[in-house]
């Protein structure tokens, strides 16, 4: 059976978790972007979830899968890690 698609909410901390998975390789969100013929801009709508159809779900993917699935996984789930931790100090 086919692992279930990790399922992120679109937003920063998915843009950083990208953004770091293509420093983590030596590589550049640009340069990517370039190499794929979209612009920076349509890409961060992309991450922020402003582009959520058929479209931004195909740049998304292969966003994710070009930038290294495994290193955007652990950066988005640190992210999210932190960030609970955060909100939860905070309600105390």
């Amino acid at each position: 059976m086919a692992d279930k698609p990790f399922s992120y909410q679109q937003g920063a901390m998915l843009h950083d978790a990208i953004m770091g998975a293509f420093r983590a390789r030596g590589s550049h969100f640009e340069e990517w972007c370039k190499d794929n013929c979209l612009t920076p801009a349509v890409v961060r709508n992309v991450t922020y979830g402003q582009m959520k159809g058929p479209k931004g779900r195909t740049i998304l993917a292969k966003l994710i899968e070009d930038a290294g699935k495994e290193v955007v996984r652990v950066g988005y789930e640190t992210r999210l890690r932190k960030h609970a931790s955060e909100v939860a100090g905070d309600a105390a």
